[in-house]
């Protein structure tokens, strides 16, 4: 059974709040007296909250509901989706993503346009958040997902890809609209959106890894997203997963080891090493690989084995019930969680789900949404 929240000190009216809307929607139609006794909530109090939502339209009142008993049957309430809306952003370093969703994550606009670098990468942030704003009034707020290392209470990314370097997104976001505005690493939002309608719905101890031109991660443990110091857990890229490691130095502007080895760029990295400049590019790989050219079949071995080590390692670490894979490499339209489970299986002796993300390149945009809906306490995760 879900365990509630308890409220205390000046956070009990949003928690109590946040409670009683989730209750509503998780068992509408649902009378006050029954949310009163799932909560333990005094009735004055169910009834006061529940006064509040229907003002906002967060809630209705849907006939009569039904009772053994002789009398006047309780009036039930259900919950209204479309009374608020929120916009997550996905920054990444090819194109940017903008949602708009309703209180249920159901994408009401989308928006996707090539990001650029520089003041242009965000001036095309506030271009697709204006065209968003646009289509409703009821903005609970904005989050925005940044590649790179993102500090939320600073406001700061570092992220080369695009040039930025300890670049405020936050406050200059906020010089430019008047909302509530919130800002996290994208693929934590990814993680999270993933959390809230995607594959780890249920989920509380799960890992995303992103595998694209770089890799990355989120990481969820015990319900709760891992942020480490100075928020920087979930860098998996740089994770050592060879002696060679120790022969380069593997900080911020280049690639941290595991993504040089792992990565699409890695993969295409191998796949020209090993065919003395033949194969260039993703695109060479996939063509040689589905028609089984032998050096992009070795190439794909190698690149399969050192994601199984990185993924061993996380296992034998952290110990999660799922790994969910997103990123490019869903697109190559070539299936690499088999072999993946084979290896690790070999490597250690944990069980741990591999799976592909449900969400798709909407993840990290529809993660940044919930976190706006989390932190303005209309949407609790438990």
């Amino acid at each position: 059974m879900t365990q509630y929240r308890k409220g205390t000190n000046y956070l009990i009216k949003n928690i109590n709040t946040a409670n009683v809307l989730d209750v509503i929607k998780k068992m509408q139609p649902i009378s006050r007296v029954k949310i009163s006794k799932i909560l333990n909530m005094s009735k004055s109090t169910v009834s006061g909250i529940v006064d509040e939502l229907i003002k906002e339209g967060l809630v209705s009142e849907e006939g009569f509901g039904n009772t053994a008993s002789a009398g006047r049957k309780p009036i039930e309430l259900t919950f209204n989706p479309n009374a608020k809306f929120s916009i997550g952003i996905d920054i990444e370093s090819t194109n940017t993503i903008g949602v708009l969703t309703n209180l249920e994550g159901k994408i009401i606009k989308k928006i996707k346009r090539p990001t650029g670098i520089k003041e242009k990468a965000f001036l095309n942030t506030v271009k697709i958040i204006k065209e968003l704003l646009e289509h409703r009034d009821d903005i609970a707020g904005i989050g925005v997902g940044a590649p790179g290392i993102t500090n939320i209470e600073k406001g700061t990314v570092y992220a080369p890809g695009l040039s930025w370097v300890d670049f405020n997104l936050l406050s200059k976001l906020k010089e430019t609209f008047d909302y509530d505005i919130f800002i996290d690493n994208s693929v934590n939002y990814a993680a999270l959106g993933e959390r809230w309608i995607g594959s780890c719905k249920d989920v509380n101890n799960f890992v995303l890894v992103t595998i694209g031109n770089g890799i990355g991660s989120g990481i969820y443990i015990n319900g709760k997203l891992v942020r480490g110091h100075k928020y920087s857990a979930g860098e998996v890229g740089y994770m050592a997963i060879g002696r060679d490691a120790l022969g380069k130095k593997y900080f911020y502007e280049d690639y941290g080891y595991f993504e040089s080895k792992a990565s699409l760029l890695g993969l295409v990295s191998t796949l020209k090493n090993m065919s003395n400049g033949k194969f260039d590019t993703i695109e060479d790989f996939v063509n040689g690989y589905l028609t089984k050219d032998e050096i992009c079949i070795k190439a794909f071995e190698e690149f399969i084995e050192n994601l199984s080590m990185g993924f061993a390692n996380i296992i034998s670490i952290l110990n999660p019930e799922l790994i969910v894979i997103a990123g490019d490499v869903i697109n190559l339209g070539i299936d690499i969680v088999d072999s993946i489970k084979k290896l690790v299986e070999k490597m250690v002796p944990f069980d741990a789900k591999i799976i592909y993300t449900k969400l798709n390149e909407d993840a990290a945009a529809i993660g940044a949404s919930a976190d706006v809906l989390l932190k303005t306490n209309y949407l609790i995760l438990i």
